[in-house]
């Protein structure tokens, strides 16, 4: 026994020392030339406000993606609209350094903030191939560059583009045996018609809250022949009567056929009344008809879409992407814009039914399967009518101007002298064009 374990223990010894003698597969520290590169933002953090918009909404869940292809974090901040305005100005103004990028609105915040310093230029991410500048629709491009001159440079990117378009309920018009209507006569009679045709649900719903209503009012004041102002002799034109006529017809639409809370509601109340079958008619943009009757609404089964009956619509870039010139992340900043911004994301967008401003999405059929085929009709239509570049007073001081409009506005809804208060609006809105003129001939 003792002479048979010596022997056991012998030859685990010869086997060990042969083993130490071999190569063992290991996991040797690579070679300089093959040690993994490291992620070219790792330890970034980049600060992006964003509004509260469908666009947003659809980008999100993609955003871990671009974490981890670039190493940086980021961090979404979500605001309405109006709130997102008042942070940006407040903020930028004060330096705009803790920001890196933000959406804005060519047609309302871009031009002051360019002349006010805030958006750094972006040629350099314009100069990328891969980014393909020529892809995206030149008017949606050209409301980032100053004044929207062709000079080259600009100051951010588009996203989105939106026309305003009929939203209804198809059973409801059914039940009223009516045609979807095709003009203001028809609109105004529709509604009055199913104003009331179920308890809770009113005829017609849109904004009706100062500031926000102006830029769906717009497409009324044209169909009327009027406009906010003359561009070849700077006058305000709100008081004349093709407007205070527009102003009349919108004002009676929502005050006799739309909700008792018409004067308070942006899109956003706007969409959660009709989303929730508590209106029949509708206008706003198509930009945003996920929210209004999408395939997660009540009645997304019994949505109608159609060309608004106003046939005078437009065709804007209503939200893009700029960088903040003072940020200390600007490299990081042009990554994520060239990321959010680009021909694969924005076809992935375009696939969720939120219309964008790149041609290349719009032209592959699958970018737009999503779209209800009446939807897409009258997106198509209304690119064809379309008459204006714009939704809202093209001006420096375009807050102010919608605030003074939209005194007009709310006067109509609440029935009072819509002439009065158009003659006192178009008076302020001359001051104000003025000084925005004299600030640009002093630039």
């Amino acid at each position: 026994m003792k002479r048979f374990l010596a022997l056991f223990l012998c030859l685990l010894m010869i086997f060990a020392m042969a083993a130490c003698g071999q190569t063992q597969p290991a996991d040797p520290a690579p070679a300089d030339n093959q040690q993994t590169e490291a992620k070219p933002y790792d330890g970034v953090t980049l600060r992006v406000i964003l509004a509260t918009h469908d666009w947003t909404t659809a980008i999100e869940p993609k955003l871990p993606e671009f974490e981890a292809a670039t190493g940086m974090k980021v961090e979404f901040e979500v605001y309405p609209e109006n709130q997102l305005s008042d942070k940006l100005n407040v903020e930028l103004g004060s330096g705009g350094q803790y920001i890196d990028a933000f959406m804005c609105r060519p047609l309302q915040e871009v031009q002051q903030f360019i002349q006010n310093g805030y958006l750094a230029e972006v040629s350099e991410l314009l100069a990328d191939e891969e980014f393909d500048v020529d892809d995206f629709i030149p008017a949606a491009l050209n409301g980032y560059a100053q004044n929207g001159a062709n000079d080259g440079k600009y100051y951010g990117v588009p996203l989105v583009t939106e026309r305003q378009v009929l939203f209804y309920r198809k059973d409801l018009l059914e039940k009223a045996n009516l045609e979807v209507p095709t003009n203001l006569d028809e609109l105004m009679a529709a509604a009055e018609k199913l104003n009331g045709i179920e308890d809770g649900v009113v005829g017609f719903t849109g904004r009706g809250k100062g500031n926000p209503a102006v830029t769906q009012f717009s497409t009324y004041l044209y169909a009327f022949g009027g406009d906010f102002f003359d561009f070849e002799t700077n006058k305000a034109t709100i008081n004349t009567p093709e407007a205070v006529a527009a102003f009349e017809y919108y004002g009676k639409l929502l005050r006799e056929c739309g909700p008792a809370s018409a004067t308070n509601m942006h899109w956003n109340e706007c969409a959660a009344l009709y989303s929730t079958g508590g209106a029949a008619l509708c206008t706003d943009a198509d930009a945003i008809w996920q929210s209004f009757c999408g395939p997660e609404t009540e009645i997304y089964e019994n949505a109608g879409f159609a060309v608004s009956p106003t046939n005078a619509t437009w065709n804007v870039c209503s939200w893009g992407l700029g960088i903040s010139a003072n940020s200390p992340n600007k490299e990081a900043a042009m990554e994520f814009v060239k990321w959010a911004a680009g021909v694969e994301m924005t076809k992935y967008i375009q696939t969720a039914g939120i219309s964008t401003a790149r041609n290349s999405a719009w032209a592959d059929p699958a970018c737009t399967a999503n779209y209800p085929e009446e939807l897409l009709a009258a997106i198509q239509k209304g690119n064809e009518i379309a008459t204006k570049a714009y939704d809202r007073p093209m001006t420096t001081s375009v807050a102010q101007a919608r605030d003074i409009i939209g005194v007009v506005i709310t006067t109509a809804i609440e029935g009072g002298d819509v002439q009065a208060a158009a003659d006192k609006a178009n008076a302020e809105f001359q001051v104000v064009l003025d000084e925005d003129l004299a600030a640009r001939n002093a630039s």
